[in-house]
């Protein structure tokens, strides 16, 4: 799956837009841009994906079905499921050939009511004895390379709760300003069980289990736990009767009034912002060659780049909309400081960024569904 989008790396655009803007495809962070979205939708991690597939069309793999559902997530220790690439209940899926870099992927067919692993070069069903099942003891991850051991990290103590916080700084040439981002995610709160409702100071933690909180992969928040509204605002879109909260635009001076650059602490420290769009930009700018993933994630997560810029980034995955954890170790998820309605479902979604092992993506469509658990970076204010 790493090369099935390709970052287009000789631009940065930045299109000014309010808070009902977003795109109705998976965009590469690096090219941002904004039309009205008031009118598409964006379903999330569909539980029973169709496809409409042509019948020849066997070859497809999770790399396509990907490409063609920007929020639909399917990978290793993964029951999501993706588009069907089999085009009838009369053909199976067993047997076609899986790419290299699918290795240990899933992929559910609904026409069949299977789920499939690529193992050894095949799409092998789960239920087969030939799939090697994977070992308890891989539960829990080696995080001594989270962190590039040469470059010098700072330091930030949170006064909440005393958690000490590795950050690393980035020059910004929009802000015109090198910006001190958090080098980890958030874990601030106290952990309650995946599904509950979030209030002040609460958090998920992967799996239900407070390991992943403390050892680097960091919390998982609903979109209103993170932006510190009240929880009705999951459920509704800012500045409704029923959630009348609001971001302030114009609190960033130096790039005044565009959602790109809003300034929103949210659940961040004092003096702190939850990072947006136009930092998530600034965080790959100058990459060269390599795509924007690759260029951020630790070590642990991609293994071809050593964590060059020290951004530390790691595949944490989330708490979905059907109050499943899924995709560690596969996708990364974060939260902006946006939002949007989405007139097909009468939903309120969130936007947000999603990293896969090869490139680094904004929200599609309308976002997804604000109750999903996602992680949180924060930015020094400036």
């Amino acid at each position: 799956m790493k090369y099935f989008v390709a970052l287009l790396l000789s631009a940065v655009l930045f299109v000014a837009c309010g808070d009902e803007s977003s795109s109705s495809a998976p965009d590469p962070i690096g090219e941002i841009s904004s039309s009205s979205n008031d009118d598409n939708g964006s379903s999330g991690k569909d539980k029973d994906a169709s496809s409409s597939s042509q019948k020849d069309s066997k070859k497809s793999s999770s790399s396509a079905a990907e490409k063609n559902s920007s929020s639909s997530v399917s990978g290793k220790n993964s029951s999501s499921s993706v588009p069907n690439p089999v085009s009838s209940s009369e053909e199976s899926f067993s047997g076609t050939p899986c790419e290299k870099d699918e290795e240990g992927y899933t992929v559910f067919i609904s026409q069949e009511q299977v789920k499939y692993i690529c193992q050894n070069g095949f799409w092998i069903p789960m239920s087969s004895s030939s799939v090697v099942q994977q070992s308890s003891s891989s539960k829990y991850y080696d995080m001594s390379k989270q962190f590039n051991a040469n470059l010098s990290y700072g330091e930030f103590t949170d006064p909440r709760d005393n958690h000490v916080y590795k950050t690393i700084r980035l020059f910004d040439d929009v802000v015109d300003d090198t910006l001190t981002f958090f080098a980890e995610n958030l874990n601030y709160g106290k952990m309650i069980f995946g599904g509950e409702q979030q209030s002040d100071s609460t958090k998920y933690c992967y799996d239900d289990d407070p390991w992943y909180c403390e050892n680097g992969w960091g919390a998982l928040y609903t979109w209103a736990a993170a932006m510190a509204f009240p929880s009705v605002c999951d459920s509704a879109r800012m500045g409704s009767a029923e959630c009348p909260n609001k971001t302030d635009l114009s609190r960033n001076t130096v790039v005044p009034n565009t959602t790109e650059y809003v300034l929103h602490q949210g659940i961040c420290p004092d003096g702190w912002h939850i990072m947006n769009r136009g930092e998530w930009v600034a965080a790959i700018d100058g990459h060269g060659p390599m795509s924007g993933s690759q260029y951020l994630s630790s070590e642990i997560w991609n293994g071809i780049m050593e964590n060059p810029r020290g951004f530390s980034l790691l595949p944490a995955g989330a708490l979905d909309e059907h109050g499943e954890f899924s995709e560690i170790m596969n996708q990364a998820f974060h939260w902006l400081p946006e939002d949007s309605y989405d007139k097909s479902s009468g939903l309120s979604k969130g936007a947000f960024t999603r990293a896969t092992s090869s490139n680094l993506y904004r929200g599609s469509g309308n976002g997804f569904v604000k109750t999903a658990g996602f992680s949180i970076r924060c930015v020094k204010d400036y």
